[in-house]
């Protein structure tokens, strides 16, 4: 099953100088937990809800500094054609839940969470032994 088939289409980005501010709000609005953050046209980092929390509020930042304080610099995809394997590797490799899905021309298209994997799958040692990895 390739990642297409099971990822959620369509993607919000924001950029490496928006306000930590503008991030959660598109968060909020949005109903999402993270964002791919861009330099121009280049994924330079990832940032969610709880790196903002962490990051940003716990270390007294302004809600008006740049989102460069909260964000991981990594940033871990996939392509939209590659199998669901090969991403459920990655999220265990990098211990993370979340991947950005790129097209051929690494355009952002969509997210891949570690729920939409475990939906499509019958193997239920996989999704425990999936989920037991990336969250340990």
């Amino acid at each position: 099953m390739q990642v297409s088939e099971v990822m959620h289409k369509g993607v919000s980005t924001v950029q490496i100088h928006d306000s930590i501010k503008k991030v959660a709000a598109l968060m909020k609005r949005e109903d999402i937990g993270s964002v791919p953050v861009y330099k121009n046209e280049r994924p330079v980092g990832f940032v969610t809800d709880r790196d903002i929390v962490v990051s940003c509020v716990a270390h007294g930042h302004a809600t008006d500094d740049p989102i460069s304080h909260a964000m991981t610099r990594d940033i871990v995809f996939v392509h939209e054609s590659d199998d669901i394997m090969m991403a459920t590797r990655l999220m265990r490799e990098n211990q993370i839940s979340r991947l950005l899905v790129v097209n051929e021309s690494e355009q952002p298209v969509g997210m891949l969470t570690l729920q939409d994997l475990t939906k499509y799958s019958n193997d239920e040692n996989l999704k425990a032994e999936t989920i037991t990895e990336i969250k340990r």
